[in-house]
């Protein structure tokens, strides 16, 4: 082939070649450092499902259940009640991605804060009081959990990976992204 006897071509295609394989080559590492943050946000650090994503089911059952509570005192038109909804159907929407996990756990928060204040100026009865308060402590002893999870750890670790040279040079040609992180 003529072309490939021509030396400038050739240098040419071989540039493209060692770029290529370095851009594909990073991407995968960098793929897959993130891939190790995301198995700890949904299998937790040692894979036996203690992890952020637990947790926050765990959060959208207690706000489902004072949801259920407040069915009993609060108009289905009210705020709060239209609020907590929206979160929880927010949070189902969200499985598998962890920026909208994220996002949908903040407004599970502002909601079970509006519905737990709501149903705490109705004349509840002493078994559904008990229980709003119940959901509300492990709403937020979830809360707490999840703020010290190792998922952090390794995002954070993912992340400042991603500021270095060449991991950022690769991430800017690639569709790379900073693991997401929630506090």
């Amino acid at each position: 082939m003529k072309i490939l006897e021509n030396r400038g071509i050739c240098i040419g295609l071989m540039l493209v070649l060692v770029v290529c394989g370095f851009l594909l080559g990073g991407y995968k590492g960098l793929a897959g450092a993130y891939q190790k943050a995301s198995d700890v946000f949904f299998l937790g650090e040692d894979g036996a499902g203690v992890c952020v994503a637990k947790d926050m089911a765990e959060r959208a059952g207690a706000l489902t259940n004072l949801q259920t509570v407040a069915k009993k005192y609060l108009a289905a038109e009210d705020a709060a009640a239209r609020e907590a909804a929206d979160a929880v159907n927010a949070y189902t929407r969200a499985d598998g991605d962890v920026s909208a996990l994220f996002a949908a756990n903040t407004s599970m928060e502002t909601a079970m804060e509006a519905l737990y204040r709501e149903l705490g100026e109705k004349n509840l009865s002493d078994k559904d009081e008990s229980y709003r308060q119940r959901l509300y402590t492990e709403f937020n002893s979830r809360g707490d959990t999840i703020s010290h999870d190792p998922y952090y750890s390794y995002a954070a670790d993912y992340n400042r990976i991603l500021q270095k040279f060449p991991a950022n040079l690769i991430a800017a040609l690639t569709p790379i992204q900073a693991a997401p992180v929630s506090r």
